[in-house]
Formats: structure tokens, C-alpha cells, sequence
């Protein structure tokens, strides 16, 4: 789903994702040792296409009709667009397109505990990758990676998937949006890690022991549930139905 749309694409909704929605944004970080000041937290969107008739006939276009998959697929960057603090629906969508777009929105809740099995892993997965990243940086972080040793942005990313299972547990599943929001309290702490407070070291051996005694120790919760098929049927049909009144 990406940012830039060509002028035969018709956008069906876009969210505002990333550090917005958890209470993380911020207009500069200050490096702690020097005082220099990094502009950081830009305004993401995540946006979601009709397909073409081309689309319809090769198959070979990443447009709406994969949601249901992602969605079930349970990867947190993309329930996350359910929960979004702003989300822009077309205007030109039809009526009957935008009552079966609010379908989706209306089972919100039920969506982001659809498959908790494969939220368990897919975040640990992203928690691995995202640490085996911390020395490498990219175009937007090598800065990061010069001033403290690591990818601090990175890191703040790496811990708050693993805090995320915590947190989404605590709710007894019921509440993704608390969960993935964090209070003025708990924001400190979080921003401290993207000011590079910690050193590589210590945030290395914070992070092991946290996914050790707290991260672990859920897995069987999550794998406990059943994921919820007739819910993804539910979604398919939606989106079909979507799809279909824009032909």
C-alpha cells in the first residue's frame, strides 16, 4: 500500500500512522552529549487503492482487495490503520461503498484480536529484525547511529513491539488503541531510548531480559486463541462488495 498513487487509481481511505498515533511524535530530538537537534516524526500515511480492470485481469496489483490478508495476517503496522487518529475516507466513494467501508471500521476491535497467534509472532519477528538493524542505520538515522553508537529510532521500535503484546494482554485483548497508545508518563520513558540515553549496552541487555520475562512468558496466551476465520470471510465479502460498486 504505498504513498504515491498514479492518476488511474481511485483511494478508497488513508490513515495516519506511526509515532502520531502512539503519543511518540516530536518535532526535534536533542542529542544529550552535544545539544544538536535532529528533525524527526514525519507525518505517514498508510493508503488504500481500487484496483483497475487491468489490476483485475493480471492479478498483479497491491491494492484493497489484500487488506483482509493483512489484516489477518495481523501485522500491527497495518490494524493500526483501524485506530488511526486520522483517517480520510473519498468522498467520491458511493454511498453504498462507504456503508460497507464502515463495516470494516465498526469491527474494529473484533479485526485487531482476529488472529493473536500470528500477532504474537509477527511482533516478535519484527522485534529480531529490528534489533539485528541497530548498527546499520539508513538515509534518515545513519546520524543516530554516528552520535550514539546505534539506531536509537530503531530501538525505540524494537522495544515497543515487544511492549505492545504487554500491554495488549493487559486489556484482556479488548482495547488495541490503549494499548498501542502511550500516556505523558510512559512517553518520557520511550523518548528517552530515541535521545540515545542508553547506551547500545544497556539497552541491548534491558530489551533481552524484557523479552525474557515479560514477552516469553505470554506466548501461550496468544497461541491459546483460535483464529477467527469467520471474521476474514466476513472482511473478504466486504472488501468484494466494495470492489465490485466501483466497476
Amino acid at each position: 500500500m504505498g504513498m504515491i498513487i498514479r492518476m488511474d487509481r481511485k483511494f478508497v481511505f488513508k490513515a495516519l500512522v506511526g509515532s502520531h498515533n502512539y503519543n511518540l511524535n516530536v518535532d526535534e530530538i536533542k542529542n544529550i552529549n552535544t545539544g544538536d537537534r535532529f528533525i524527526t516524526s514525519d507525518r505517514d500515511y498508510k493508503v488504500f487503492v481500487l484496483p483497475t480492470f487491468e489490476d483485475l485481469y493480471k492479478g498483479d496489483m497491491y491494492d484493497i482487495r489484500k487488506l483482509p490478508n493483512i489484516l489477518y495476517k495481523a501485522n500491527i503496522n497495518f490494524i493500526e490503520v483501524l485506530f488511526s487518529n486520522e483517517i480520510i475516507i473519498n468522498d467520491e466513494l458511493g454511498r453504498e461503498q462507504k456503508l460497507m467501508l464502515s463495516k470494516i471500521f465498526e469491527n474494529k476491535d473484533e479485526i485487531s484480536k482476529m488472529n493473536l497467534p500470528h500477532l504474537y509472532n509477527s511482533c516478535g519477528g519484527m522485534f529480531l529484525s529490528k534489533m539485528k538493524l541497530l548498527k546499520k542505520g539508513t538515509d534518515g538515522t545513519q546520524h543516530l547511529v554516528d552520535t550514539f553508537g546505534y539506531d536509537t529510532k530503531q530501538a525505540l521500535h524494537a522495544y515497543r513491539v515487544l511492549d505492545f503484546i504487554v500491554r495488549f494482554a493487559n486489556t484482556d485483548f479488548e482495547d488495541f488503541k490503549k494499548a498501542m497508545t502511550y500516556n505523558e508518563q510512559e512517553r518520557e520513558f520511550m523518548l528517552d531510548i530515541k535521545r540515545g540515553l542508553f547506551t547500545l549496552e544497556s539497552f541491548e541487555n534491558f530489551v533481552k531480559f524484557y523479552y525474557e520475562a515479560k514477552f516469553k512468558q505470554l506466548k501461550e496466551k496468544y497461541h491459546s486463541f483460535t483464529p477467527n476465520q469467520e471474521l476474514k470471510d466476513k472482511l473478504d465479502n466486504i472488501i468484494m462488495e466494495i470492489v465490485k460498486l466501483s466497476l
